[in-house]
Protein backbone atom coordinates (compact mmCIF):
# COMPACT_ATOMS: atom_id res chain seq x y z
CA UNK A 1 0.00 0.00 0.00
CA UNK A 2 1.54 3.37 -0.93
CA UNK A 3 1.41 6.36 1.70
CA UNK A 4 -1.06 7.98 -0.13
CA UNK A 5 -3.21 5.08 0.02
CA UNK A 6 -2.43 4.69 3.34
CA UNK A 7 -3.38 8.37 4.11
CA UNK A 8 -6.67 8.10 2.87
CA UNK A 9 -7.17 5.07 4.68
CA UNK A 10 -6.56 7.18 7.88
CA UNK A 11 -8.42 9.59 6.88
CA UNK A 12 -11.33 7.81 6.26
CA UNK A 13 -11.07 5.78 9.31
CA UNK A 14 -11.02 9.21 11.44
CA UNK A 15 -13.94 10.55 9.71
CA UNK A 16 -16.11 7.40 10.87
CA UNK A 17 -15.04 7.75 14.55
CA UNK A 18 -15.18 11.42 14.65
CA UNK A 19 -17.71 12.11 11.89
CA UNK A 20 -20.93 10.87 13.40
CA UNK A 21 -20.11 12.88 17.00
CA UNK A 22 -19.35 16.25 14.71
CA UNK A 23 -22.48 16.08 13.06
CA UNK A 24 -24.53 15.42 16.68
CA UNK A 25 -22.73 18.84 17.75
CA UNK A 26 -24.73 20.70 15.44
CA UNK A 27 -27.65 18.61 15.15
CA UNK A 28 -27.79 18.17 18.99
CA UNK A 29 -30.76 21.03 19.21
CA UNK A 30 -32.89 20.17 16.82
CA UNK A 31 -33.53 16.79 17.86
CA UNK A 32 -34.73 14.90 20.76
CA UNK A 33 -32.58 14.06 23.73
CA UNK A 34 -35.51 12.36 25.21
CA UNK A 35 -34.31 8.43 26.82
CA UNK A 36 -36.33 6.24 24.71
CA UNK A 37 -35.49 3.01 26.43
CA UNK A 38 -37.26 2.07 29.33
CA UNK A 39 -34.55 1.41 31.59
CA UNK A 40 -31.94 4.10 33.13
CA UNK A 41 -28.76 5.08 31.18
CA UNK A 42 -25.50 4.83 32.72
CA UNK A 43 -24.26 7.91 34.04
CA UNK A 44 -21.18 9.75 33.64
CA UNK A 45 -18.20 7.84 36.12
CA UNK A 46 -16.13 9.82 38.06
CA UNK A 47 -12.45 8.49 38.03
CA UNK A 48 -11.33 8.65 42.07
CA UNK A 49 -8.72 6.26 44.17
CA UNK A 50 -12.00 4.10 44.88
CA UNK A 51 -12.92 2.90 41.48
CA UNK A 52 -9.58 3.06 39.62
CA UNK A 53 -10.38 -0.72 38.73
CA UNK A 54 -14.31 -0.07 37.83
CA UNK A 55 -13.62 2.77 36.09
CA UNK A 56 -13.09 1.76 32.48
CA UNK A 57 -15.97 -0.72 32.77
CA UNK A 58 -18.44 1.83 34.42
CA UNK A 59 -16.98 4.84 31.16
CA UNK A 60 -17.78 1.82 28.25
CA UNK A 61 -21.39 1.58 29.47
CA UNK A 62 -21.36 5.38 29.78
CA UNK A 63 -20.15 6.03 26.57
CA UNK A 64 -22.28 3.09 25.05
CA UNK A 65 -25.34 4.47 26.56
CA UNK A 66 -24.94 8.13 24.96
CA UNK A 67 -22.87 7.56 21.81
CA UNK A 68 -24.52 9.94 19.24
CA UNK A 69 -27.51 8.95 17.48
CA UNK A 70 -28.06 6.40 19.67
CA UNK A 71 -31.85 6.71 20.45
CA UNK A 72 -32.13 7.63 17.08
CA UNK A 73 -31.08 4.50 15.43
CA UNK A 74 -32.81 2.48 17.98
CA UNK A 75 -35.55 3.68 16.91
CA UNK A 76 -34.94 3.21 13.35
CA UNK A 77 -34.28 -0.53 13.95
CA UNK A 78 -37.59 -0.71 15.90
CA UNK A 79 -39.69 0.77 13.20
CA UNK A 80 -38.02 -1.70 10.68
CA UNK A 81 -39.02 -4.75 12.30
CA UNK A 82 -42.44 -3.62 12.89
CA UNK A 83 -42.49 -2.31 9.76
CA UNK A 84 -40.49 -4.87 7.45
CA UNK A 85 -41.02 -7.90 9.46
CA UNK A 86 -44.56 -7.22 11.07
CA UNK A 87 -42.21 -7.80 14.54
CA UNK A 88 -41.76 -6.19 18.09
CA UNK A 89 -38.45 -5.28 18.91
CA UNK A 90 -39.32 -6.33 22.68
CA UNK A 91 -39.90 -9.28 23.64
CA UNK A 92 -42.12 -8.24 26.18
CA UNK A 93 -44.00 -6.66 23.60
CA UNK A 94 -46.34 -8.61 20.67
CA UNK A 95 -47.86 -6.75 17.74
CA UNK A 96 -51.76 -7.13 17.63
CA UNK A 97 -54.78 -6.28 15.46
CA UNK A 98 -55.92 -2.74 14.44
CA UNK A 99 -52.57 -1.19 16.19
CA UNK A 100 -53.20 -3.25 19.74
CA UNK A 101 -50.19 -4.27 21.78
CA UNK A 102 -49.90 -6.45 23.95
CA UNK A 103 -47.52 -7.59 27.22
CA UNK A 104 -46.11 -11.13 26.70
CA UNK A 105 -43.83 -11.06 30.43
CA UNK A 106 -45.79 -12.73 33.68
CA UNK A 107 -47.27 -15.14 32.33
CA UNK A 108 -49.90 -12.86 30.28
CA UNK A 109 -50.18 -14.38 26.77
CA UNK A 110 -49.81 -18.06 29.25
CA UNK A 111 -53.10 -16.89 31.15
CA UNK A 112 -55.12 -16.33 28.45
CA UNK A 113 -54.08 -19.56 26.99
CA UNK A 114 -54.54 -21.69 30.31
CA UNK A 115 -51.67 -23.41 29.78
CA UNK A 116 -50.22 -22.23 32.95
CA UNK A 117 -52.34 -23.92 35.53
CA UNK A 118 -51.23 -24.29 39.45
CA UNK A 119 -50.52 -27.56 40.77
CA UNK A 120 -52.38 -28.89 43.74
CA UNK A 121 -49.11 -28.05 46.01
CA UNK A 122 -49.43 -24.52 45.15
CA UNK A 123 -52.55 -24.07 45.26
CA UNK A 124 -52.64 -25.41 49.10
CA UNK A 125 -49.69 -22.81 49.31
CA UNK A 126 -51.96 -19.89 48.44
CA UNK A 127 -54.76 -21.19 50.26
CA UNK A 128 -52.67 -21.05 53.70
CA UNK A 129 -51.45 -17.94 52.83
CA UNK A 130 -54.99 -17.06 52.68
CA UNK A 131 -56.47 -18.44 55.26
CA UNK A 132 -53.91 -16.99 57.40
CA UNK A 133 -54.45 -13.28 56.02
CA UNK A 134 -57.92 -14.08 56.84
CA UNK A 135 -57.84 -14.81 60.59
CA UNK A 136 -55.11 -12.43 61.21
CA UNK A 137 -57.65 -9.65 59.69
CA UNK A 138 -60.69 -11.05 61.02
CA UNK A 139 -58.95 -10.94 64.88
CA UNK A 140 -58.78 -6.96 64.39
CA UNK A 141 -62.47 -6.94 62.99
CA UNK A 142 -61.11 -6.12 59.32
CA UNK A 143 -63.45 -7.03 56.53
CA UNK A 144 -61.05 -8.56 53.73
CA UNK A 145 -61.34 -8.62 50.23
CA UNK A 146 -58.93 -10.01 47.29
CA UNK A 147 -59.54 -8.23 43.98
CA UNK A 148 -58.18 -9.33 40.83
CA UNK A 149 -58.19 -6.88 37.97
CA UNK A 150 -58.51 -9.27 34.17
CA UNK A 151 -55.82 -8.73 32.03
CA UNK A 152 -55.57 -7.23 28.75
CA UNK A 153 -55.38 -10.22 27.22
CA UNK A 154 -58.21 -11.64 28.09
CA UNK A 155 -60.71 -8.46 27.92
CA UNK A 156 -59.38 -8.07 24.32
CA UNK A 157 -58.81 -11.26 22.88
CA UNK A 158 -59.82 -10.67 19.81
CA UNK A 159 -57.39 -8.43 19.13
CA UNK A 160 -54.74 -10.56 19.71
CA UNK A 161 -52.85 -12.00 16.81
CA UNK A 162 -54.31 -14.93 15.21
CA UNK A 163 -51.20 -17.69 16.12
CA UNK A 164 -52.37 -16.86 20.09
CA UNK A 165 -55.12 -19.37 20.75
CA UNK A 166 -56.88 -21.00 23.44
CA UNK A 167 -55.57 -23.91 24.80
CA UNK A 168 -57.12 -24.57 27.69
CA UNK A 169 -61.02 -24.88 29.31
CA UNK A 170 -59.93 -23.22 32.66
CA UNK A 171 -57.61 -20.09 33.13
CA UNK A 172 -55.48 -19.94 35.91
CA UNK A 173 -57.28 -16.83 37.36
CA UNK A 174 -60.46 -18.75 37.18
CA UNK A 175 -58.71 -21.78 39.05
CA UNK A 176 -57.42 -19.90 41.78
CA UNK A 177 -60.80 -18.28 42.11
CA UNK A 178 -63.27 -21.29 42.29
CA UNK A 179 -60.32 -22.68 44.60
CA UNK A 180 -60.45 -20.32 46.66
CA UNK A 181 -64.35 -19.42 47.35
CA UNK A 182 -64.50 -23.31 47.78
CA UNK A 183 -61.97 -24.04 50.65
CA UNK A 184 -61.62 -20.62 52.05
CA UNK A 185 -64.90 -18.78 51.73
CA UNK A 186 -62.60 -15.59 50.90
CA UNK A 187 -64.59 -12.72 49.57
CA UNK A 188 -63.02 -12.09 46.10
CA UNK A 189 -64.17 -9.75 43.23
CA UNK A 190 -63.22 -10.38 39.95
CA UNK A 191 -64.84 -8.30 37.57
CA UNK A 192 -64.14 -9.89 34.37
CA UNK A 193 -68.07 -10.15 33.43
CA UNK A 194 -68.12 -6.47 34.10
CA UNK A 195 -65.67 -5.57 31.99
CA UNK A 196 -67.13 -8.20 28.83
CA UNK A 197 -70.50 -6.16 29.00
CA UNK A 198 -69.09 -2.64 27.87
CA UNK A 199 -65.75 -3.60 25.70
CA UNK A 200 -67.50 -3.25 22.70
CA UNK A 201 -69.24 -0.33 23.50
CA UNK A 202 -65.99 1.10 25.12
CA UNK A 203 -62.40 0.83 25.11
CA UNK A 204 -61.61 0.02 28.41
CA UNK A 205 -57.90 -0.67 28.06
CA UNK A 206 -55.05 1.34 26.31
CA UNK A 207 -54.23 0.08 23.04
CA UNK A 208 -50.70 0.89 23.64
CA UNK A 209 -50.45 0.71 26.87
CA UNK A 210 -50.82 -2.42 29.68
CA UNK A 211 -53.25 -1.20 31.79
CA UNK A 212 -57.39 -0.45 31.65
CA UNK A 213 -57.94 3.10 31.18
CA UNK A 214 -60.37 5.20 33.67
CA UNK A 215 -63.51 3.99 32.51
CA UNK A 216 -62.21 0.44 32.73
CA UNK A 217 -60.90 1.23 36.32
CA UNK A 218 -63.70 3.10 37.20
CA UNK A 219 -65.83 -0.48 36.31
CA UNK A 220 -63.48 -2.35 38.59
CA UNK A 221 -63.95 0.22 41.53
CA UNK A 222 -67.74 -0.65 41.27
CA UNK A 223 -67.14 -4.20 41.29
CA UNK A 224 -65.46 -3.17 44.51
CA UNK A 225 -67.77 -1.61 46.35
CA UNK A 226 -70.55 -3.35 45.56
CA UNK A 227 -69.17 -6.22 47.60
CA UNK A 228 -68.54 -3.98 50.13
CA UNK A 229 -72.54 -2.73 50.14
CA UNK A 230 -71.88 0.67 48.89
CA UNK A 231 -73.49 1.71 45.03
CA UNK A 232 -72.21 4.40 42.70
CA UNK A 233 -73.50 5.64 39.49
CA UNK A 234 -74.00 3.10 36.68
CA UNK A 235 -72.13 3.72 33.19
CA UNK A 236 -74.83 4.58 31.59
CA UNK A 237 -74.79 7.80 34.15
CA UNK A 238 -71.69 8.96 33.83
CA UNK A 239 -70.74 11.78 31.59
CA UNK A 240 -67.99 10.14 29.85
CA UNK A 241 -65.37 12.90 27.33
CA UNK A 242 -62.89 11.21 25.03
CA UNK A 243 -59.64 11.98 25.44
CA UNK A 244 -55.91 10.24 24.31
CA UNK A 245 -54.23 10.62 27.61
CA UNK A 246 -52.30 7.12 27.94
CA UNK A 247 -48.42 5.79 29.37
CA UNK A 248 -47.71 4.39 25.97
CA UNK A 249 -45.82 1.39 28.56
CA UNK A 250 -46.04 -0.79 25.84
CA UNK A 251 -44.64 0.90 22.89
CA UNK A 252 -42.20 2.61 25.37
CA UNK A 253 -40.82 -1.01 25.72
CA UNK A 254 -40.31 -1.15 21.72
CA UNK A 255 -38.41 2.20 22.12
CA UNK A 256 -41.65 3.68 19.90
CA UNK A 257 -43.21 5.61 22.49
CA UNK A 258 -42.83 9.33 20.49
CA UNK A 259 -43.30 7.18 17.27
CA UNK A 260 -46.74 5.84 17.81
CA UNK A 261 -47.86 9.47 19.40
CA UNK A 262 -46.89 11.16 16.25
CA UNK A 263 -47.17 8.59 13.24
CA UNK A 264 -50.30 5.85 15.45
CA UNK A 265 -53.83 6.13 15.70
CA UNK A 266 -54.65 8.26 18.65
CA UNK A 267 -55.24 6.85 22.31
CA UNK A 268 -58.42 5.87 23.23
CA UNK A 269 -59.40 7.34 26.87
CA UNK A 270 -61.67 8.73 28.97
CA UNK A 271 -62.53 11.27 31.58
CA UNK A 272 -65.36 10.02 33.69
CA UNK A 273 -67.67 12.11 35.65
CA UNK A 274 -70.74 12.22 37.02
CA UNK A 275 -70.09 10.07 40.23
CA UNK A 276 -70.65 11.13 43.46
CA UNK A 277 -67.15 12.68 45.16
CA UNK A 278 -68.24 13.50 48.38
CA UNK A 279 -65.83 16.44 48.85
CA UNK A 280 -62.66 14.36 48.09
CA UNK A 281 -59.47 15.65 48.80
CA UNK A 282 -56.01 13.94 48.14
CA UNK A 283 -53.56 13.94 51.14
CA UNK A 284 -50.87 12.49 49.18
CA UNK A 285 -50.41 10.78 45.69
CA UNK A 286 -47.46 9.36 44.78
CA UNK A 287 -47.89 6.16 43.01
CA UNK A 288 -44.77 4.25 43.51
CA UNK A 289 -45.92 4.57 47.08
CA UNK A 290 -48.69 5.93 48.95
CA UNK A 291 -52.03 7.45 48.36
CA UNK A 292 -54.00 8.86 50.59
CA UNK A 293 -57.33 10.40 50.21
CA UNK A 294 -60.61 11.80 52.87
CA UNK A 295 -63.47 12.65 52.29
CA UNK A 296 -66.86 13.53 53.39
CA UNK A 297 -68.49 10.36 52.25
CA UNK A 298 -71.74 9.16 54.38
CA UNK A 299 -69.67 5.28 54.81
CA UNK A 300 -67.09 6.22 57.80
CA UNK A 301 -65.10 2.90 57.14
CA UNK A 302 -61.77 3.26 56.59
CA UNK A 303 -59.97 1.55 53.84
CA UNK A 304 -56.89 -0.12 53.22
CA UNK A 305 -56.01 -1.44 50.13
CA UNK A 306 -52.36 -2.83 48.90
CA UNK A 307 -52.51 -2.50 44.86
CA UNK A 308 -50.13 -2.80 42.10
CA UNK A 309 -50.37 -0.34 39.37
CA UNK A 310 -53.74 -1.05 38.07
CA UNK A 311 -55.47 0.52 41.20
CA UNK A 312 -54.03 3.85 39.96
CA UNK A 313 -57.63 4.21 37.66
CA UNK A 314 -59.62 3.08 40.63
CA UNK A 315 -58.24 5.20 43.84
CA UNK A 316 -60.69 8.26 43.39
CA UNK A 317 -63.54 6.44 43.02
CA UNK A 318 -63.01 4.23 45.88
CA UNK A 319 -61.86 7.30 47.84
CA UNK A 320 -64.57 9.14 47.19
CA UNK A 321 -67.34 6.38 49.12
CA UNK A 322 -64.99 6.28 52.64
CA UNK A 323 -64.15 8.56 55.24
CA UNK A 324 -60.26 7.69 54.80
CA UNK A 325 -58.62 5.90 52.14
CA UNK A 326 -54.69 4.33 53.04
CA UNK A 327 -53.53 2.77 49.68
CA UNK A 328 -49.66 1.32 50.05
CA UNK A 329 -48.29 0.13 47.06
CA UNK A 330 -47.26 -3.56 47.22
CA UNK A 331 -43.29 -3.06 45.99
CA UNK A 332 -41.47 -2.27 48.54
CA UNK A 333 -43.58 0.31 50.51
CA UNK A 334 -46.13 -2.08 52.21
CA UNK A 335 -45.36 -3.62 55.30
CA UNK A 336 -47.64 -5.63 58.17
CA UNK A 337 -47.20 -3.03 60.43
CA UNK A 338 -49.24 -0.33 58.90
CA UNK A 339 -51.85 -2.12 59.70
CA UNK A 340 -52.39 -1.64 63.37
CA UNK A 341 -50.86 2.34 62.63
CA UNK A 342 -53.75 2.85 59.92
CA UNK A 343 -56.25 1.34 62.11
CA UNK A 344 -58.74 0.04 59.44
CA UNK A 345 -62.27 -1.41 58.59
CA UNK A 346 -61.67 -2.83 55.09
CA UNK A 347 -58.24 -4.18 54.26
CA UNK A 348 -57.95 -5.24 50.33
CA UNK A 349 -55.19 -6.94 48.65
CA UNK A 350 -55.66 -6.13 45.10
CA UNK A 351 -53.31 -7.91 42.41
CA UNK A 352 -53.84 -8.23 38.79
CA UNK A 353 -54.07 -11.08 37.09
CA UNK A 354 -50.58 -11.58 35.51
CA UNK A 355 -49.22 -11.06 38.53
CA UNK A 356 -50.85 -13.98 40.35
CA UNK A 357 -47.73 -15.22 41.62
CA UNK A 358 -47.80 -13.17 44.46
CA UNK A 359 -50.41 -15.35 46.52
CA UNK A 360 -47.85 -17.78 46.55
CA UNK A 361 -45.64 -15.80 48.73
CA UNK A 362 -48.25 -13.16 50.57
CA UNK A 363 -49.73 -13.75 53.85
CA UNK A 364 -50.24 -12.15 57.06
CA UNK A 365 -50.09 -13.87 60.17
CA UNK A 366 -49.36 -13.00 64.11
Amino acid sequence: MTKKKAAVWIILFALMITGPRVIYYFAEPHISEENTENRQLAEKPALTRDNLHNYASQYNSYYNDHLAFRSQMIEANSILNMKLFGDSSSASVVLGKNDWLFFTDEGSIEDYKGTNLYTQEQLDVIKDNILSTKAYLEARGIEFILMIPSNKEDIYSAQLPDYIRKRGELTRAEQVINYLREETGVRIVYPREDLMAYKDQYDLYWHYDTHWNYLGGYIGAKALLCELGVEIADVEDLTISQNDFSGYDLANMMNLKNYYKKNKPAEVSYDVTGYATNNLSVIQAIDATELIYQSEAPDPRRLFLVRDSFAGAMAPVLASNFSYSYMPHWNGCFEQSMIDEQQPDIFVYEVVERRLDALLTFRLSE
